[in-house]
């Protein structure tokens, strides 16, 4: 396992440091996404969205691979903590690429995004690759909860044709996640 988590850091690093090369939100589209012999037919994203005061959160956006992406819902994924990175979820749970045992990425075909979108979003500022530009990461549940508003804004400002319905179905949610839908044409 620690071979594992020393090989996944410098991936990550990677895959994020490649994303400034675009414009928004195209800007943050992964174009190629190190490790994988592959790359994946359906699109991705990867940036940051604006939360309270100096604070970004950093986000990754997996488009449907089956349903078409302007027709099915957005799933929105926090992994469980608060201080849990939502990218364990992207790369070694319910995401569209894992991990294996040689520490190379490999398509995952259980993933949730073959029936939906999925938004990974790493919360707090400080969990993760998001950040307060004051490097000041001590935070409430009120000053989450209101980052976290703020960034679904910052969401929906990026990818304008997204349009909001909450989730309402317990069965939907799971113990590690926070679940929002978004029907498209809401």
């Amino acid at each position: 396992m620690a071979r594992l988590d020393s090989m996944l850091l410098p991936l990550l690093l990677a895959a994020v440091g490649s994303l400034t090369c675009h414009a928004a939100p195209a800007e943050d589209q992964v174009m190629i996404l190190p490790g994988l012999k592959q790359q994946p037919a359906f699109k991705h994203y990867s940036g940051y969205l604006k939360a309270g005061g100096d604070r970004h959160l950093h986000y990754w956006l997996v488009e449907s691979s089956k349903a078409d992406p302007t027709k099915a819902p957005l799933v929105l994924w926090f992994n469980g903590g608060p201080g849990c990175s939502s990218l364990e979820g992207l790369l070694r749970e319910n995401g569209p690429f894992r991990v294996n045992d040689m520490a190379w990425l490999e398509m995952n075909p259980y993933a949730w995004n073959r029936d939906a979108n999925v938004l990974y979003i790493e919360a707090p500022a400080g969990v993760g690759f998001s950040y307060s530009e004051s490097n000041v990461t001590k935070t409430n549940d009120t000053q989450v909860a209101e980052d976290n508003y703020l960034a679904l804004k910052s969401f929906l400002e990026k990818f304008p044709s997204t349009r909001a319905e909450r989730c309402t179905s317990p069965a939907r949610a799971t113990v590690a996640s926070t679940c929002l839908l978004w029907p498209p044409g809401s």
